[in-house]
């Protein structure tokens, strides 16, 4: 009997779900196709009616652990000032690792070292990602008259990202712990000399 649509549907997200958690806690190499479809309790020959391949596979998880870590934390600084916003964005981003499950950890952090080799299409969701949450911190920047704030959002996000990917590579301790305060030290550094219309003005 064929599966209805509905169930087809289910068993995709069941392996979204299940890959976005063993690749963000394993890595991608170390992970086999039939590694991910044991733990969704699926058959391996059932991964080809939904991905094409293990890069297919790849992308589409990339895309929805992006899309789930920005919602998250746009969800955190909703309905807060702009000022106190960007500061509950950036505590959430830096300590990802220490509060989040596996699950809504952002790829572009915990899998660079492995996505830098990614294929095109990849890139093109971690592109993507990496807009929308440049967009983010855009968004309230703008509201506090930065001049440049989508130039400010893109360097407060490379020092997020650069500053958690870091952290994930030490054995922890004191000098873990200093990249994230320092990360924390540089963009609060950023906001103060960064511009607005105002000072321009004078």
């Amino acid at each position: 009997m064929r599966k209805s649509k509905v169930e087809t549907a289910e068993s995709r997200k069941r392996i979204l779900a299940t890959a976005k958690d063993i690749f963000l806690r394993e890595g991608i190499a170390a992970t086999a196709i039939s590694d991910v479809m044991v733990a969704a309790g699926l058959t391996q020959g059932g991964f080809y009616r939904h991905f094409e391949s293990k890069e297919h596979l790849v992308a589409e998880v990339n895309a929805v652990a992006l899309e789930e870590s920005c919602a998250a934390l746009a969800a955190a600084a909703a309905g807060k000032p702009p000022r106190e916003a960007i500061d509950v964005i950036v505590y959430h981003y830096l300590h990802q690792l220490q509060e989040g499950p596996p699950g809504s950890l952002c790829p572009m952090a915990n899998l660079s070292s492995e996505l830098r080799h990614a294929d095109g299409h990849i890139k093109t969701v971690l592109s993507e990602g990496y807009a929308r949450l440049v967009k983010l911190f855009a968004s309230y920047l703008m509201r506090l008259d930065y001049q440049d704030y989508v130039g400010l959002a893109e360097s407060i996000v490379a020092v997020l990202v650069g500053a958690v990917s870091m952290f994930s590579m030490m054995p922890g301790g004191a000098a873990a712990e200093a990249i994230l305060a320092n990360a924390q030290k540089t963009v609060t550094l950023l906001l103060q000399n960064a511009p607005t219309s105002s000072t321009l003005a004078r």
